[in-house]
């Protein structure tokens, strides 16, 4: 049976957040007009990097975000959904995003 997402309200991520791409990787740092703080420094892969830039444009869902990963990555529905899932509950878990 397939998972279903229950979350159906848009993600916001937490102010000052900011996605950095050095060499291959993909980190998120809190980040102000004077510096970044790499206290806490987040790493993530390509694929939650792109779950990161859509969360972060506003307006997403996880539903939306199942969707998106299976127009962009060629995976299926199910896989994406329980992805979304886990990397929600990750960034909620680490207070990343509201």
């Amino acid at each position: 049976m397939a998972s279903k997402i229950m979350e159906t309200r848009n993600i916001h991520s937490k102010a000052g957040l900011q996605l950095r791409k050095i060499g291959l990787q993909y980190m998120i740092v809190e980040a102000n007009d004077e510096n970044v703080n790499m206290s806490d420094v987040y790493s993530l892969n390509q694929t939650a990097a792109w779950m990161w830039e859509q969360v972060t444009q506003g307006g997403c869902t996880a539903e939306g975000l199942a969707d998106g990963l299976c127009e962009e990555f060629d995976t299926d529905r199910e896989t994406a959904i329980r992805d979304v899932e886990r990397q929600l509950a990750e960034w909620k878990e680490y207070g990343l995003i509201l």
